[in-house]
């Protein structure tokens, strides 16, 4: 079994439930989205395989965090215009 390294964003997903449990939204958000996706999103500028996952992965990041929490979400994607990005990246 190789590991799927495109995939990684599954667990780091995963691991941000707990975080925004123990250590609350604001960490969750730098770890997942000032950490992970902007990453992420430099691995799919590169790996068409990265790119393939960039709109799944955005997708649980809104899912993850509601509608109660999209101003504060939105302002962090706008803030490092990591999103803007990653939706370039999956429409290659």
């Amino acid at each position: 079994m190789s590991i799927q390294f495109h995939k990684i964003w599954v667990e780091q997903c995963e691991a941000t439930e707990g975080i925004r449990e123990r250590f609350g939204l604001d960490d969750a958000l730098n770890y997942l989205i000032g950490e992970k996706l902007f990453h992420f999103v430099q691995a799919a500028e590169q790996h068409p395989e990265f790119a393939a996952e960039l709109p799944a992965f955005v997708a649980e990041i809104q899912r993850l965090f509601t509608a109660a929490k999209s101003a504060t979400t939105s302002m962090s994607w706008k803030k490092g215009s990591i999103l803007p990005r990653a939706r370039q990246i999956s429409t290659i």
